[in-house]
C-alpha cells in the first residue's frame, strides 16, 4: 500500500467526525462497495423466495393438488435459494473484509508516519508504548466499525429488510403495521441504552489506558524492575488497575443482556401479535395456512437486521472512541514541516554558522544563549564542557530536531527552516551517547541508512568502526541478531555497531555525540583513529566527554551554562580556567 499524509484536523476527531473520515476512505473502494450492494439486493431476492416456494407446499399439501414430483422440485428450489442467499452473502462478507482491512491499514499507517514525524519536542512529553497501544487499538476499532457494517451482513439484513416491507406493503397491506410498528420502538429503545453504555465506555477506556501505560512502563524498564526485586509489586500493580476495568466492564455487560431482554420482548409480543391475527384470518379464509407461515417467516427475518443494529449502536460507541485515539495522533501538527517553499541543501562549500541561536525545553528550563559558532566544510569541531552545559541539545538543534526559539542555523546562508528535512537528514549522521539498535541482524543495522549496500562496504565501515573482528567472533557473523534495543551485545560493541552504520552512509556532516564514552581503552584509541582517518573527509562535530578524543580538533568549543566560554584549539583553550580544570582532571595534567 502507498503511504500517503492524509489531513485530519483536531476538530474532527469527534464521534461523528471520525465516522465520516472513515467512510470519506471508503469511498476509495466504491466498486467493492457496490459490489456488497448488488449482492446484498440477490440474497434478500433469494431470502425472499425460499419462504414463498414453503408457503406453496404447505397450501398445496391440503388442498391435494402437489403431487410428490412437484413437491421434490419445490424443495429443491427452496433449498437453492437458501443456498444462493448464502453465498451472496459470504460474498459479501469477503468484500466487506477486504473495505475493512484497506481502511484499517490506511489510517494505521498514516498515524504510524505522523508518529514517526512529529519533532522531538512532542516525543519528549507523550509515551511511545503508550501511543503504540492507541495507533494498535485505533486500527483495529476502523475495522471493528467498519466490518459492524459490512461484514456481519448488516447492508444484506437492511436490503432484505425493505424487500419484505415493500412485499408486504404490495400482497398483504393490512399486516404492514405489525411488520413496521416495532422498529422504531426497536430503534428507540437501542438508541437510549446505547447512549448510557457509551457514557460507561469513556470510563472504561480511561481504564484501560491507565493499565496499559503501566504495563508498558514496567515491561520497558524490566532490567530495573529486577534490579530492586519490585517484580511482584509492578504485577499488582497493574492487576488492580485491570481488575477495575473488569468491574466497569461487568456493569456495561448487564446494561447490555437488560437492553438484549427489551428487544426480545418486544419481538415476542409482536410475533405472537402477528400469530393471532393470523389465525383469525386463516378462521375467516382470508388468509391460508401457508401464508400464515410465510408472514411469521418474514417477520423472524425483518427482526435480523434489527439484532444486528443493537449491537451496531452499542459497539459503535465504544470503539469509536478507541478509534478517535489514532485519529488524534493523525491531527497533531508538525512544527517542523517543510515549508511550501522548502529548498533542497546542496553540498556545504562555505559554512554551518549558528547565529544568536537561543533554546528552551519549556519556560523553566533555558538551555543555549546566544550561541554564535561557524563550522568549516571538511573540519572537526569538538564541543565539551561540564555536564549540563547543552554541548547534546546543541546537536540537536543542528540535526533540526528542534528549531531554536531566536536566532538561526545556516548551510551556506540558507537557514535550516527553510529547508527540506529529508534533504537535511541525508547529509549527517548522529551518532547518540545512548546507543542503542534495532532488533535485527547486524548486517541489516549496519545497512538500516544504505539498505543497497554490499557485504563488501557492510564489513568496510565495520573495520573503519573497528567492530568487524568481535563480529567474526560471534556464532552467526553479520547475520547474528542483536536483541531488543541491541541486548545482546556490550555498550562498546553497540558503540561500535551504531559509528559503522553512520561511517557506512558516508555523510557529509557525521555528528558524535559521547561517542565513545562506553568504550575501553583500547576501542578508544581505535575510534580516535577512525575520526583522524575522516579528517578533511567529513565535516565533524564531536561532542566529547573524554577530552583525548579531540585534542587534535581544528576547533574546541568549551560550553558552559548554555553558553560559549571560548574556542580554539587546544594549546590555546589550556589558557581557560575551566578548560584547564577539566584537562587537569582527565588528562592529568
Amino acid at each position: 500500500m502507498k503511504l500517503s499524509n492524509r489531513t485530519v484536523k483536531k476538530e474532527q476527531v469527534t464521534f461523528s467526525g471520525v465516522l465520516k473520515l472513515i467512510f470519506q476512505t471508503v469511498r476509495s473502494y466504491k466498486s467493492a462497495v457496490t459490489g456488497i450492494i448488488f449482492l446484498g439486493i440477490l440474497s434478500a431476492i433469494a431470502s425472499l423466495i425460499g419462504p414463498k416456494i414453503f408457503q406453496y407446499i404447505i397450501d398445496g399439501l391440503p388442498a391435494g393438488t402437489l403431487s410428490f414430483e412437484r413437491a421434490a422440485l419445490f424443495a429443491i428450489l427452496s433449498a437453492a435459494a437458501i443456498l444462493l442467499s448464502a453465498i451472496f452473502t459470504q460474498i459479501a462478507e469477503k468484500l466487506s473484509f477486504f473495505i475493512a482491512t484497506q481502511v484499517e491499514d490506511t489510517w494505521r499507517y498514516t498515524s504510524l508516519l505522523r508518529f514517526y514525524q512529529l519533532p522531538l519536542k512532542w516525543h519528549d512529553q507523550h509515551d511511545s508504548g503508550e501511543i503504540g497501544a492507541k495507533i494498535d487499538r485505533g486500527g483495529s476499532a476502523i475495522w471493528s466499525i467498519l466490518y459492524e457494517i459490512f461484514g456481519q451482513n448488516l447492508i444484506v439484513l437492511f436490503i432484505t429488510l425493505v424487500f419484505i416491507l415493500g412485499y408486504i406493503l404490495w400482497q398483504y397491506p393490512s399486516f404492514i403495521l405489525l411488520f413496521i410498528l416495532p422498529i422504531p420502538v426497536y430503534i428507540a429503545v437501542t438508541y437510549v441504552v446505547s447512549n448510557k453504555i457509551a457514557a460507561m465506555q469513556i470510563g472504561i477506556n480511561k481504564i484501560d489506558h491507565r493499565a496499559n501505560r503501566t504495563f508498558y512502563d514496567g515491561v520497558g524498564n524490566l532490567r530495573y524492575v529486577k534490579t530492586f526485586g519490585k517484580e511482584y509489586s509492578e504485577t499488582q500493580k497493574y492487576a488492580t488497575i485491570w481488575d477495575a476495568y473488569h468491574r466497569a466492564e461487568y456493569n456495561v455487560i448487564r446494561l447490555w443482556a437488560y437492553q438484549s431482554s427489551l428487544q426480545k420482548l418486544i419481538e415476542t409480543i409482536t410475533r405472537a401479535i402477528l400469530i393471532i391475527v393470523c389465525v383469525i384470518a386463516v378462521k375467516s379464509n382470508t388468509l391460508t395456512i401457508g401464508e400464515l407461515v410465510l408472514l411469521v417467516t418474514y417477520q423472524q427475518l425483518s427482526y435480523s437486521p434489527l439484532e444486528k443494529l443493537n449491537q451496531l449502536f452499542t459497539r459503535l460507541r465504544r470503539v469509536t472512541k478507541r478509534a478517535s485515539h489514532l485519529f488524534d495522533i493523525a491531527a497533531e501538527i508538525d512544527p517542523l514541516a517543510d515549508a511550501p517553499d522548502a529548498v533542497n541543501l546542496s553540498q556545504l562549500k562555505r559554512e554551518i554558522r549558528f547565529e544568536d541561536v537561543h533554546f528552551e525545553y519549556s519556560k523553566k528550563l533555558h538551555t543555549l544563549h546566544e550561541i554564535s559558532l561557524s563550522i568549516k566544510p571538511g573540519t572537526t569541531t569538538a564541543i565539551v564542557g561540564r555536564s549540563g552545559a547543552g554541548k547534546t541539545t546543541l546537536a540537536m538543534l543542528l540535526a533540526r530536531f528542534y528549531d531554536p526559539d531566536a536566532g538561526k542555523i545556516t548551510w551556506d546562508g540558507i537557514d535550516l527552516r527553510k529547508t527540506k528535512r529529508s534533504s537535511l537528514r541525508n547529509k549527517l549522521t548522529l551518532i547518540l551517547q545512548d546507543t542503542t539498535l534495532f532488533n535485527r541482524s547486524i548486517a541489516d543495522n549496519i545497512a538500516y541508512g544504505k539498505p543497497s549496500a554490499s557485504q563488501s562496504e557492510i564489513e568496510k565501515a565495520a573495520k573503519l568502526a573497528h567492530a568487524h573482528e568481535f563480529i567474526k567472533t560471534l556464532p552467526k557473523g553479520y547475520h547474528s541478531i542483536v536483541g531488543e534495543r541491541g541486548v545482546r551485545l556490550s555498550g562498546g560493541q553497540r558503540q561500535r555497531i551504531a559509528i559503522a552504520r553512520a561511517l557506512l552512509g558516508a555523510p557529509e556532516l557525521l555528528i558524535m555525540d559521547e561517542a565513545t564514552s562506553h568504550l575501553d581503552s583500547e576501542t578508544e584509541l581505535a575510534i580516535k583513529e577512525a575520526i583522524e582517518y575522516l579528517r578533511g573527509k567529513h565535516t565533524q562535530v564531536i561532542i566529547a566527554h573524554r577530552l583525548s578524543t579531540v585534542q587534535h580538533a581544528d576547533n574546541i568549543v568549551l560550553m558552559d551554562n548554555g553558553r560559549i566560554l571560548a574556542q580554539g584549539k587546544h594549546e590555546t583553550l589550556l589558557a581557560h580556567p575551566l578548560y584547564r580544570k577539566l584537562c587537569a582532571l582527565q588528562l592529568h595534567k
